[in-house]
């Protein structure tokens, strides 16, 4: 198995990590590998923001105000595992760094979906490279990334959305691989 589809496989979402620092030089390294994704036209249309301290506990802090309110009353979250969600809602498993992957907002909608998926295959990048470097990531989306709170205090402005943020540090935890669909429900062959 080549070395790509071997990372593919073995990448997993990290939610514990250890109290360690991450060198800026290990950050640079998945950041250039993020850097290299495609983009439509060769756009490029992603901007990175690498947060520690005090900017990844306002985020954390954003998330959690409306995790300690929604977790417990979302109807699909087996209560058994509504404290360790919590938990990790606090501080999204202790990852030292975040790494906020933007997008550009263009008046074109095709545009701005191209940039989201520009933006996307980045973040893909990413994970992977730092799954080589032995470090965890895990991908946030939901409304931490679209709250007006985090926007101010990421300086993001009126012409960039957040794809994605990326907590980043030494995985604290093994976890299985999750399960997948059967490839052959999802592939449709058409003139083969």
């Amino acid at each position: 198995m080549g070395q790509v589809f071997d990372a593919i496989l073995k990448r997993r979402s990290i939610r514990k990590y250890k109290n360690q620092e991450v060198s800026q030089e290990k950050l640079k390294k998945v950041l250039e590998a993020a850097n290299w994704a495609p983009s439509n036209g060769n756009s490029q249309p992603w901007r990175f923001i690498v947060t520690k301290g005090e900017y990844v506990d306002k985020v954390c802090n954003v998330f959690y105000n409306w995790a300690k309110d929604y977790i417990p009353n979302a109807s699909y979250i087996p209560e058994e595992k509504v404290p360790g969600m919590l938990e990790y809602a606090e501080n999204f498993g202790g990852a030292p760094v975040h790494i906020i992957v933007t997008h550009e907002i263009f008046e074109d909608e095709i545009k701005t979906k191209e940039a989201l998926m520009a933006a996307s295959a980045a973040i893909q990048n990413l994970c992977l490279a730092a799954w080589e470097e032995g470090l965890g990531t895990v991908w946030i989306g939901g409304h931490v990334i679209y709250s007006e709170e985090t926007r101010e205090i990421l300086q993001i402005s009126e012409s960039e959305e957040i794809a994605g943020i990326i907590p980043i540090g030494y995985p604290d935890e093994d976890p299985a691989p999750p399960e997948r669909k059967d490839l052959a429900e999802k592939i449709e062959w058409l003139g083969f």
